[in-house]
């Protein structure tokens, strides 16, 4: 195919990843979700019919971002908190989900070939995204690496080792990424007292910037330093273990929830005023525009690396395999074995 022709169904891609982001903002209508968070925030409490709590004061020292969340702390109160059933269930597998999310996105930076450009900074995004939903902004963070970023014909010209992640680099992702985002995860839904879900909840919010900074931190640390954590470096390591957990949320959830997974995963179409249903349809929507996203790229990945000779005819098979695998795997773990098959063909050619 001629290089014209795959610069168009770049931009047809690109134009549908701001589309994406565009209809998650829209269905989510953060307008609204500021408007019913009020009296809570005003009230200091979050109560409903069979309980309350007192939304903790003051928990960063940097007054902004308590102003911020304070408001989010209601609106995840639903599904934490357990008081919408049907959220619980879909926002337990969806931040789970989020592991492999941030993973790739740092596993993108660590790519020689994406020095400086939009993929080499996704901590400003996904902390970003801790305050508008990662459906809005994985969207236009994933446009900005087609947009500016190598594609398949540039990476084509490097050596296997020049357009492959630093292997040095992923050591600090597993550790980082269990201690400070899917444990918080497993403690804001799973705690058996309520007030420390409330407290987790708080913590989760910085989680992005602090796992930013902490692989910051371990990637500066030389090979020779880590010599012995030998095992924390393979990659396949990271994302088995990741997708594992991934995978097990995703069965349980679909073993054990008492609703069907339409009820679960997709928003409903009809506009919602309460503040319940509205806030189970918006995070709804967060999961479904982000995954979209997530699956978009991936499969125009595998159709550039095809154009460029890397991948040959398999493209078509690699992008069926990710709403297989979803059913059985769950999106999560599927971005994980879309991106590995992307990986293997990078390294391999």
């Amino acid at each position: 195919m001629a290089p014209n022709n795959i610069k168009i169904i770049r931009v047809i891609v690109a134009v549908t990843l701001l589309s994406i982001s565009v209809w998650t903002a829209i269905t989510m209508d953060l307008k609204k979700i500021v408007a019913q968070q009020q009296p809570f925030v005003e009230s200091g409490i979050i109560e409903w019919t069979s309980g309350s709590v007192t939304i903790i004061d003051h928990f960063f020292p940097i007054g902004i971002f308590n102003r911020i969340w304070r408001g989010t702390m209601a609106t995840f109160s639903p599904s934490t908190l357990g008081y919408d059933e049907v959220a619980s269930w879909q926002m337990f597998s969806f931040l789970t989900d989020l592991g492999p999310l941030y993973t790739i996105f740092l596993l993108e930076s660590f790519r020689p070939v994406n020095a400086l450009s939009p993929a080499y900074f996704p901590t400003i995004f996904t902390f970003l995204a801790q305050f508008s939903g990662i459906g809005i902004v994985a969207p236009f963070f994933l446009f900005l690496c087609l947009g500016f970023g190598p594609g398949a014909h540039d990476l084509a010209k490097l050596a296997p080792s020049s357009r492959t992640v630093r292997h040095n680099d992923i050591w600090t992702l597993l550790p980082v990424v269990l201690l400070l985002h899917t444990a918080e995860i497993f403690l804001m839904f799973l705690a058996t007292d309520l007030t420390t879900r409330h407290y987790w909840t708080w913590a989760w919010q910085a989680s992005p910037l602090w796992i930013g900074i902490a692989v910051t931190i371990g990637s500066s640390i030389t090979k020779e330093q880590i010599a012995a954590t030998r095992s924390f470096t393979s990659l396949g390591s990271l994302l088995v273990i990741l997708g594992a957990i991934s995978t097990t949320v995703w069965l349980f959830t679909l073993t054990s929830s008492p609703f069907p997974i339409a009820t679960i995963f997709l928003p409903r179409v009809e506009l919602q005023s309460d503040f319940v249903f509205h806030t189970r349809k918006a995070l709804q929507a967060d999961e479904l525009g982000t995954f979209l996203a997530g699956f978009l790229w991936l499969i125009f990945s595998f159709y550039d690396l095809h154009i460029a000779g890397l991948l040959e005819g398999k493209w078509l098979l690699y992008s069926i395999t990710l709403p297989v695998a979803t059913i059985f795997t769950g999106p999560g773990t599927t971005l994980l074995i879309g991106w590995y098959l992307k990986e293997i063909t990078l390294k391999a050619n």
